[in-house]
This record gives structure tokens, C-alpha cells and sequence, in this order.
């Protein structure tokens, strides 16, 4: 090989490597803009927008706007969707740069929410944080009024954490709460009282029996966060558990800073079902619907690795239990659960219990779950609730 070809291999891989780093520091902002202008639901956003910054420099106060950004673009509902959501939202800035967020909306602050794609410069990723309610920007959108402003919904960079919280803003909780706990949540169901039919007709009765009687589920979960760094099968696959006795037999699991130990025991009803493994399914159901565990959304076709953080995730409880007991006998026949010890201490502003986490979505798969207990059981009652109501540093 010549040494004039030799140097224009090298040139040409030079400028690659200075046109991928050509804004290392950049930030995109996933704005909710307008909150508080509709008369009817003050907690409406009226907009929203993408607001993109070669640099941003955030102020030392939580109530100051940032310099305006560099570029914005305003992302319309999606046939009537919020565009921050799993199933991703897209658009495209005035100087042809189209970028592409996929974020877990349930996500609490400060913790990663998902990811920002755009094929620009062979392809770039970014992370995304939760970060609510700083003030960014003027809104693109005008129609409700004219001074509609932009506030931080998820900002996405380059680094391995969220922007930090400024002083001014500390004593804001992670999540949504109330001033007072209310009464924990319940939630009831029993079994389907009919079965398919053997030949595919309509479905026929179920055989009459008499159950012992229900059963009554506590569920417990703490409502500061951690980040789980692998997928979620990867956690449920340290629930091993002895079939002879029912109980977990699984050693202690290590995160980033923290250390995971993990309980279960449960009863064996008979041959083919046993309580232990019901609990676990309850526990891998939840944690795949339900808004207290948060996993990284699926970016289509991804084949951009210059994002830092890991492929897998989950956002979920620092701790977290299940109780069931046997309503006729008053007595406890099964509990599955998880806590955290971290390696040193925890600073953060106080986390309060968002008890808007239990929904249908939250009790369903328990509901389901417990339904394998059929026909020693037919009711089931389950009560959600949060433990501690709030947890600080």
C-alpha cells in the first residue's frame, strides 16, 4: 500500500472519530409545556416539545431557566397519546436531525427512564432520566396562551446519572405524594366459576366444592427506588428455592452499591401446585405490568452503541414483600420478599408513597396469580400498602 493511500485511510478514519464526538456533551430535553393553563384540569400539559442544547448549563436554582436552547421542536400527541411513553415518539429538528425517545413514563425521578436514538453521525444513543419540573424554556405552541412554559419532563445525555437536584428543590419528594398516608388499598376477586368446555362449546360449570375459605395477600413496598442492572428474568432467577421444604435457599445478590438479600416459604398444596412457586410467578407478573416496576423500554431495530448505560434495567422498590394467609385458619402459609443493604450511605431527597402505583395493573396479576390455588382456594382479597409511608436519607 502506497503511503499517500495509507494517509488518506487514516485522514478519512480521523474525521469519523471527530464528526462522532462532535457534541459529546449534548443534551436533549423531553418537555411537558403549558402545565397549568387549562382552567379544567390545571395538571393538563397543553404541549409538548424536544429542546435540544449543545451544552447545557443548568442554574444553581431549581426556579431559573437555562440558556434557551439550541434548537426545538414541538412533538404532538400521537392519535391521542402522551409521545413519552415505551412505544416511543419522534421528530425532526430544523437542521434535518431526527431523533427517537423510548421512555418508561412511570419511572420516579432520577432514575433512568430509557433511551434517545438518532441515525445522525452513524447513529447515536442517549440516556434518559426521570428529572420533573424545572423550568426550560418558552413553548413552541401558542394556542392556549402566549407565555406557555416548558418544564423538564426527562432529560437524556451522555452520563451514567441523572442532572442533580438543586438545593432550592431538595425538599421536593421523588414521587407524588399527600400531605397524610391514607387507608391502604384493597382489592378483591375470585375464581372463574366456569371452565371451557371439553369440546370447545360454550363454557360449562366449574365442579361444586367447598374451599377452606380465602385468602388475604399484604403486600408491602418501600417507596424509595433502586436500579436493577440486568433484565428482570435475571433478578427472579435468584429466587431458587428447595421444593422439599419450600423455602429460598438463594444467597445474597450484589447490585451496584447495594446488596440484595432474598426470603421465601410457602406451603405445598399438592402434587402439581405449590405456594412458593405461585408467589414467584405473582411477584415475575407484577413486576412486568405494574408502574412500581419500571423496565428499559425495546428500542426497535437499536444498533447504536455510544449510550452509556446498560442494555438491561429495572427501576423497582428497594424492598418488597408479599404475605398470604389463610383467612378461615388465621394463619400465614406463605411470604416471598426482598431488601436492600447498601454499601454505604444514602443521600437523596425523602421518597413518599405514591399510592397512585396501585391500580389494576398492580393488583391483576397478584389477583391471577393467586387463582393457582384452586380448588383449596376461591377468594382472594389483596391489600397494598407502602413500608415505611416515607423514606429519607
Amino acid at each position: 500500500m502506497s503511503a499517500s493511500k495509507l494517509l488518506s485511510i487514516l485522514a478519512l478514519a480521523s474525521s469519523v472519530v471527530v464528526q462522532a464526538q462532535r457534541f459529546p456533551k449534548e443534551d436533549l430535553i423531553l418537555c411537558d409545556c403549558g402545565i397549568g393553563d387549562y382552567t379544567e384540569h390545571p395538571e393538563w400539559s397543553t404541549s409538548r416539545q424536544m429542546n435540544w442544547y449543545q451544552n447545557i448549563a443548568w442554574p444553581e436554582s431549581g426556579y431559573a431557566y437555562p440558556d434557551a436552547p439550541d434548537m426545538a421542536v414541538q412533538v404532538p400527541y400521537r392519535d391521542g397519546i402522551y409521545p413519552w411513553v415505551p412505544a416511543g415518539a419522534t421528530a425532526t429538528f430544523s437542521n434535518g436531525d431526527v431523533w427517537s425517545a423510548y421512555i418508561e413514563d412511570g419511572t420516579p425521578n432520577g432514575y433512568i427512564a430509557g433511551r434517545a436514538v438518532t441515525t445522525k453521525e452513524g447513529g447515536q444513543s442517549l440516556n434518559c432520566w426521570a428529572y420533573r419540573g424545572r423550568p426550560v424554556s418558552a413553548a413552541l405552541n401558542k394556542t392556549v396562551t402566549d407565555d406557555a412554559v416548558c418544564w423538564s419532563a426527562f432529560v437524556c445525555n451522555r452520563d451514567e446519572h441523572a442532572p442533580p437536584v438543586p438545593k432550592d428543590m431538595e425538599s421536593q419528594t421523588s414521587s407524588k405524594s399527600t400531605s397524610v398516608p391514607p387507608s391502604t388499598t384493597f382489592y378483591s376477586g375470585t375464581h372463574s366459576t366456569t371452565q371451557p368446555s371439553p369440546t370447545g362449546d360454550d363454557p360449562v360449570p366449574a365442579p361444586t366444592q367447598s374451599p377452606p375459605g380465602g385468602l388475604f395477600v399484604d403486600v408491602f413496598a418501600n417507596p424509595r427506588f433502586i436500579t436493577w442492572q440486568a433484565s428482570w428474568n435475571d433478578f427472579l432467577a435468584n429466587f431458587v428455592w428447595d421444593e422439599s421444604t419450600g423455602k429460598c435457599i438463594s444467597k445474597p445478590v450484589r447490585g451496584s452499591g447495594y446488596e440484595i438479600n432474598i426470603e421465601c416459604a410457602g406451603i405445598q398444596l399438592d402434587q402439581n401446585a405449590h405456594l412458593t412457586l405461585i408467589l414467584i410467578q405473582s411477584l415475575r407478573q407484577t413486576g412486568l405490568k405494574s408502574l412500581w416496576f419500571n423496565q428499559n423500554p425495546v428500542v426497535p431495530g437499536s444498533n447504536s452503541t455510544n449510550g452509556t448505560a446498560t442494555d438491561h434495567w429495572v427501576v423497582m422498590p428497594e424492598a418488597f414483600s408479599l404475605r398470604v394467609t389463610d383467612i378461615a385458619n388465621d394463619k400465614v402459609i406463605g411470604y416471598l420478599g426482598y431488601s436492600t443493604n447498601y454499601d454505604g450511605f444514602i443521600t437523596g431527597p425523602c421518597s413518599t408513597c405514591d399510592t397512585e402505583r396501585f391500580n389494576k395493573d398492580f393488583f391483576d396479576p397478584i389477583i391471577e396469580a393467586m387463582q393457582g390455588t384452586y380448588p383449596y382456594y376461591d377468594k382472594y382479597t389483596v391489600q397494598g400498602q407502602c413500608d415505611p409511608w416515607m423514606e429519607c436519607k
